[in-house]
């Protein structure tokens, strides 16, 4: 008995020596002999180490909340570390083969993608800073609000579904002929309140900034009055977005709506407080005829994107009456209150930032990207 024991043993380790031996011979094979075969391999893993790292980045700057985007850093983290362990890895493997022209890629593509998301960590500290520094006694500016009890048209007629769509010159004639004038300086900003969406709307970006346009024409409104009761919901994909807000401003896994959305809300609540001014939908309108009508004293509601340096990214799909509808997962609603002709920016209240600065051109292209929605209350 003792001695079957003996050779069973004396067997197992034969084979785990000659499984060991056949490995040691497979590696050799591969590394002396098949020199481009495993030049080729280190330089496939460090490719694909790269892809991953440039996917869980762009996953992460897409999520629409500074909350979703912190979320999908914690998830990430984990791979991300060990991607960089496995690109440092095949970096070895081809200098080790006299291979130089890939290390060129793992400064050119996965250091710089590092780097951008700790700016993104920062610049979530930042928002944090100054959500957590907004001052909540700011009072919205006194004016008077014209009463439409005499003109009951102006109600019925105040676009109720926020398709119709406006012809800004002939707004701005209108407005001219009221006798508005305009301000002819080339630095103007207007005296709006800035409101924050967070932490009540997370993704309340468009109501938040309906409310600070309400806010600014004399309405004491607050943004959960408004998303509670004046904004149409819906689950995503069941209808348009430019029908329906995409879930819920208060839920943080909600996307957003379009113009014609925010302008029914503004409306409803116009028309519920007898008021004669009404909340034109200004789509299409170029930037510089939207710029006039702050001229004229009136800050636009604007859609653009969520950082100002960043591509809108359109993701998802849902068939919706026969097409396919995609979400523009940076999209970001703001209250246009100024600009700057000498620095050539614009001025916003930013519902993640605050009353911020924003280069013109960078703001144009996103705006112009997002069918230059732009809603006024006149």
């Amino acid at each position: 008995m003792g001695s079957k024991k003996k050779f069973i043993m004396k067997f197992a380790v034969t084979v785990c020596l000659l499984t060991i031996l056949l490995f040691e011979g497979f590696f050799l094979y591969c590394r002396y002999v098949k020199h481009v075969s495993t030049t080729q391999y280190a330089a496939e893993k460090l490719q694909m180490a790269g892809d991953w790292f440039f996917r869980s980045s762009t996953q992460t700057a897409s999520a629409k909340t500074p909350a979703g985007r912190k979320a999908l850093k914690k998830e990430f983290a984990p791979s991300d570390s060990l991607l960089v362990r496995t690109a440092e890895d095949a970096i070895r493997e081809l200098v080790t083969n006299d291979t130089f022209v890939i290390p060129e890629v793992l400064s050119e593509t996965i250091r710089p993608l590092e780097e951008k998301l700790e700016e993104e960590v920062e610049g979530e500290v930042e928002r944090e800073e100054v959500s957590a520094n907004a001052d909540p006694t700011d009072q919205p500016k006194e004016t008077d609000i014209p009463e439409a009890e005499d003109k009951p048209e102006l109600v019925t007629a105040a676009n109720p579904t926020g398709m119709e769509i406006t012809n800004i010159q002939d707004l701005l004639k209108r407005q001219a002929d009221d006798g508005i004038e305009e301000n002819t300086q080339s630095r103007v900003q207007l005296e709006a309140e800035s409101i924050l969406q967070q932490p009540e709307l997370p993704t309340g970006c468009e109501v938040t900034s309906l409310t600070m346009a309400l806010r600014f024409a004399g309405y004491d409104v607050s943004k959960e009055e408004l998303a509670d009761q004046y904004l149409e919901k819906a689950a995503p994909g069941e209808v348009s977005y430019k029908t329906a807000f995409w879930g819920d401003p208060r839920q943080e896994e909600s996307f957003g709506c379009y113009a014609p959305v925010i302008v029914k809300a503004a409306n409803q609540y116009l028309a519920q407080h007898k008021s004669a001014q009404i909340a034109y939908n200004l789509t299409g309108a170029s930037l510089d005829d939207v710029l006039a009508e702050v001229r004229m004293g009136y800050p636009v509601i604007v859609w653009g994107s969520m950082y100002i340096n960043e591509e809108i990214v359109f993701s998802y799909g849902w068939e919706i009456e026969g097409e396919t509808v995609t979400w523009p997962s940076n999209e970001h609603c703001m209250l246009l209150i100024g600009f700057d002709t000498e620095t050539n920016s614009v001025i916003v209240c930013d519902p993640l930032e605050g009353i911020v600065s924003y280069d013109r051109n960078a703001f144009q292209h996103h705006y112009e990207i997002l069918e230059q929605q732009a809603i006024v209350i006149y």
